[in-house]
């Protein structure tokens, strides 16, 4: 397992609606569950599969074949790790970093106001879509060899929910008026639990 950081874009809300992203414990929510509460988990397990992963990745507006918007049913939530483009012509690597992806969903490309959340999620080594607690690195291309036009946004696909004890803090972006983005304040979370513990350490008795 592997403890990965990811930046999570969300448009503009009411401070008292971030407070409560905190608050409540389950944190970032799908849109599944952000629609429907209390949330079914026999529905929830029917849509830990790798169609739906791939729908929810590269098909999000569209229509599902049961005839659903594919944003309204679907049990992942997109953060942004982001990735490495190789280009062949110029002989170098080009960097897509994370914060620049989230914070473009999250100003509508730098018009409106936004939300940055920045937190952790565990990753496997290997691709585990029916299990829960663990995120998808779609953006790793020995794990998701299908092509995506979206593999620049550096995709780190968790499932259901970011436990809010996951989520170190949150900062706010607005327009400066001159194409450009300022951050503006923020809050830290309280009850934030680091992933030290996680990791492959184990202290002397």
């Amino acid at each position: 397992m592997i403890v990965q950081w990811c930046c999570k874009g969300v448009g503009d809300l009411p401070s008292r609606t971030i407070w409560g992203i905190f608050a409540s414990g389950a944190g970032l929510k799908c849109r599944l569950w952000q629609l429907n509460s209390p949330l079914k988990t026999t529905e929830v397990v029917d849509r830990l599969t790798e169609l739906h992963l791939d729908l929810h990745v590269n098909q999000y507006g569209r229509m599902e074949p049961g005839g659903k918007l594919v944003r309204d049913v679907t049990p992942f939530l997109s953060l942004s790790a982001g990735c490495v483009t190789r280009s062949t012509l110029l002989r170098t690597n080009v960097l897509h970093r994370a914060q620049r992806t989230a914070l473009g969903f999250a100003t509508n490309w730098g018009r409106d106001p936004g939300w940055l959340f920045t937190c952790y999620v565990l990753v496997s080594v290997n691709r585990a879509v029916g299990v829960q607690a663990v995120a998808e690195e779609t953006r790793e291309l020995n794990h998701g060899r299908r092509y995506s036009p979206y593999f620049t946004e550096g995709e780190i696909t968790a499932k259901v929910n970011v436990p809010a004890n996951q989520i170190i803090g949150v900062e706010r972006w607005v327009p400066t008026g001159s194409g450009s983005i300022r951050r503006i304040g923020g809050y830290l979370n309280g009850r934030f639990a680091p992933p030290a513990a996680l990791l492959d350490e184990r202290r002397m008795l």
